[in-house]
């Protein structure tokens, strides 16, 4: 019972289009890609992502993983290593990094639309649905 109760309140939060950092802290896998990369030399960042499963910790830890063993994905996976992640309220905005690249490595806008929880990759038109995973 509990766990349905919070669920209906996370459900509710993301109706009303305002994300918490708290509603994104567990792991997020992608399940269906709405926007892929325009450009060629992304391909294999793409596919890394077809499967890939984000994870936010509440302590503002990040985990990138993947099957994908693509060179190039394999080199994302590299620089977001030991990475943290913050949220910004205002913007809307997860970003991924450290205090010293001023969490540069990768920023990433969520949205919750009828399609699920949608994952939006800054600087590329990837576009991403995920669900929370246990």
């Amino acid at each position: 019972m509990k766990i349905l109760v919070l669920t209906l309140f996370s459900l509710c939060n993301l109706a009303l289009g305002q994300l918490k950092k708290k509603d994104l802290y567990g792991h997020w896998k992608v399940t269906k890609t709405i926007k892929n990369a325009l450009k060629p030399e992304l391909r294999g960042i793409l596919e890394g992502f077809k499967n890939a499963t984000f994870s936010f910790a509440n302590d503002h830890d990040f985990d990138l993983s993947t099957e994908s063993k693509a060179p190039t994905f394999q080199m994302l996976l590299q620089l977001t290593k030991d990475a943290k992640w913050q949220f910004d309220e205002s913007e809307q905005r997860i970003l991924i990094g450290s205090e010293e690249n001023g969490y540069s490595i990768m920023g990433i806008t969520p949205t919750a639309s009828e399609k699920g929880m949608l994952f939006s990759l800054d600087e590329s038109t990837m576009v991403f649905v995920v669900e929370r995973i246990p």
